[in-house]
C-alpha cells in the first residue's frame, strides 16, 4: 500500500512541476507580447507546447498511480477512484499531509495556468485584431487609384489613405 501511495505522491510532485513550469512560461509569454518580442514569444510558444505534451503524459501516469492507490486502499473498489481527499482520510499522518498540501499547491497552480491562459488567449485576440486592422487598411489603399468598388462608386481619397493606419 505504502508503494502505490508514495508512487501517487511522486507522481503529484512532478505534475505539480509540470504546471508550475507552464505557470512561469506563460507569464513570459504575456511579458513577450507587451514588448513585442517575437523571437522570445516563438521559443516561448515551443516550451509551452513541450510542457503540455509532458503534462499529457503525466496525466496518464497520474490516473494509474490514483487508480493502483484506490485499489491498495480499498481492494473491494472496482472500477472507481478515489479523489484525494478520500485516500487521504485513509492515510497515516505523514501521507496525508503530503498528499493534502500536494493537492492544494496542485489546485493553486492550476487555477493560476488557467487565468494566464485566459490572459494570453485575450491579449492574442486583441493583437490579432489589430493585425486585421492594419491588413484591412493595407488590401484597400490602392482603391483610389480611379477605379469603381464593389459598391459601384467611385473610392474617395480621404478614405482610403494607408498613414490612417494604428498599430
Amino acid at each position: 500500500m505504502l508503494k502505490s501511495v508514495d508512487n501517487l505522491i511522486q507522481t503529484l510532485q512532478d505534475d505539480l512541476q509540470w504546471h508550475s513550469d507552464l505557470a512561469v512560461v506563460l507569464e513570459n509569454k504575456l511579458d513577450a507580447m507587451r514588448h513585442f518580442d517575437l523571437s522570445r514569444l516563438e521559443a516561448l510558444t515551443g516550451n509551452e507546447q513541450r510542457l503540455a505534451q509532458a503534462i499529457a503524459l503525466n496525466e496518464k501516469k497520474r490516473r494509474d498511480a490514483v487508480r493502483a492507490a484506490t485499489m491498495a486502499v480499498w481492494p473491494q473498489r472496482r472500477g472507481q477512484t478515489a479523489t484525494a481527499s478520500e485516500l487521504a482520510q485513509a492515510l497515516a499522518e505523514p501521507q496525508r499531509s503530503r498528499l493534502m498540501s500536494l493537492t492544494s499547491m496542485l489546485r493553486e497552480v492550476m487555477e493560476r495556468v488557467g487565468r494566464l491562459n485566459r490572459i494570453n488567449a485575450i491579449a492574442t485576440h486583441k493583437i490579432m485584431g489589430h493585425f486585421d486592422h492594419i491588413f484591412q487598411i493595407i488590401a484597400q489603399s490602392g482603391r483610389d487609384i480611379g477605379l469603381y468598388g464593389k459598391s459601384g462608386k467611385k473610392s474617395y481619397l480621404e478614405q482610403n489613405r494607408l498613414v490612417d493606419a494604428m498599430a
